[in-house]
Protein backbone atom coordinates (compact mmCIF):
# COMPACT_ATOMS: atom_id res chain seq x y z
CA UNK A 1 0.00 0.00 0.00
CA UNK A 2 1.49 3.32 -1.08
CA UNK A 3 1.57 5.94 1.65
CA UNK A 4 0.29 9.43 0.91
CA UNK A 5 2.84 12.24 1.19
CA UNK A 6 2.58 14.29 4.36
CA UNK A 7 4.36 17.68 4.60
CA UNK A 8 5.51 16.88 8.13
CA UNK A 9 7.54 13.96 6.79
CA UNK A 10 10.00 16.47 5.30
CA UNK A 11 10.91 17.63 8.80
CA UNK A 12 12.93 14.44 9.26
CA UNK A 13 14.86 15.05 6.05
CA UNK A 14 13.32 12.16 4.10
CA UNK A 15 10.04 12.81 2.35
CA UNK A 16 9.79 9.81 0.06
CA UNK A 17 7.51 7.12 1.55
CA UNK A 18 9.31 4.41 -0.44
CA UNK A 19 12.66 5.52 0.97
CA UNK A 20 11.21 5.55 4.49
CA UNK A 21 9.91 2.00 3.97
CA UNK A 22 13.32 0.90 2.68
CA UNK A 23 15.05 2.42 5.73
CA UNK A 24 12.55 0.80 8.10
CA UNK A 25 13.02 -2.60 6.43
CA UNK A 26 16.80 -2.22 6.73
CA UNK A 27 16.51 -1.34 10.44
CA UNK A 28 14.26 -4.36 11.04
CA UNK A 29 16.72 -6.62 9.23
CA UNK A 30 19.59 -5.23 11.30
CA UNK A 31 17.75 -5.76 14.62
CA UNK A 32 16.75 -9.29 13.62
CA UNK A 33 20.41 -10.04 12.89
CA UNK A 34 21.44 -8.59 16.26
CA UNK A 35 18.82 -10.74 18.01
CA UNK A 36 20.11 -13.86 16.23
CA UNK A 37 23.69 -13.04 17.24
CA UNK A 38 22.69 -12.44 20.87
CA UNK A 39 21.01 -15.85 20.89
CA UNK A 40 24.01 -17.47 19.28
CA UNK A 41 26.52 -15.92 21.69
CA UNK A 42 24.61 -16.21 24.96
CA UNK A 43 22.56 -19.39 24.43
CA UNK A 44 24.47 -21.61 22.00
CA UNK A 45 28.02 -20.86 23.16
CA UNK A 46 29.18 -22.34 26.50
CA UNK A 47 31.36 -19.34 27.32
CA UNK A 48 28.52 -16.97 26.48
CA UNK A 49 26.14 -18.93 28.71
CA UNK A 50 28.70 -18.77 31.51
CA UNK A 51 29.15 -15.01 31.03
CA UNK A 52 25.39 -14.44 31.12
CA UNK A 53 25.07 -16.53 34.30
CA UNK A 54 27.91 -14.54 35.88
CA UNK A 55 26.27 -11.23 34.90
CA UNK A 56 22.95 -12.40 36.32
CA UNK A 57 24.62 -13.26 39.62
CA UNK A 58 26.72 -10.09 39.74
CA UNK A 59 24.19 -7.57 38.47
CA UNK A 60 20.63 -8.80 38.79
CA UNK A 61 20.93 -10.45 42.19
CA UNK A 62 22.59 -7.39 43.75
CA UNK A 63 20.33 -4.71 45.24
CA UNK A 64 19.66 -1.74 42.97
CA UNK A 65 19.52 0.71 45.87
CA UNK A 66 21.43 0.53 49.13
CA UNK A 67 21.25 2.96 52.05
CA UNK A 68 24.26 4.90 50.72
CA UNK A 69 23.21 4.93 47.04
CA UNK A 70 22.76 8.16 45.19
CA UNK A 71 20.00 8.53 42.64
CA UNK A 72 22.66 8.41 39.93
CA UNK A 73 24.14 5.15 41.26
CA UNK A 74 20.68 3.60 41.47
CA UNK A 75 20.01 4.58 37.86
CA UNK A 76 23.29 3.04 36.68
CA UNK A 77 22.59 -0.17 38.62
CA UNK A 78 19.09 -0.44 37.14
CA UNK A 79 20.50 0.20 33.65
CA UNK A 80 22.93 -2.70 34.12
CA UNK A 81 20.06 -4.95 35.15
CA UNK A 82 17.98 -3.80 32.19
CA UNK A 83 20.86 -4.72 29.85
CA UNK A 84 20.93 -8.29 31.18
CA UNK A 85 17.12 -8.59 31.18
CA UNK A 86 17.05 -7.49 27.54
CA UNK A 87 19.54 -10.22 26.61
CA UNK A 88 17.39 -12.82 28.40
CA UNK A 89 14.21 -11.55 26.75
CA UNK A 90 15.89 -11.60 23.32
CA UNK A 91 16.94 -15.23 23.83
CA UNK A 92 13.36 -16.18 24.78
CA UNK A 93 11.99 -14.25 21.81
CA UNK A 94 14.26 -16.04 19.33
CA UNK A 95 13.42 -19.44 20.82
CA UNK A 96 9.68 -18.79 20.55
CA UNK A 97 9.88 -18.04 16.79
Amino acid sequence: MKQEFNGFDAMGGINDPEELARIEAHKNEMWNKIDQLIHQVFEQNPQGKELLATWKEALIMMPTVTPNSTQFQAGIAEGNKEFIRNICLTIKSIESK
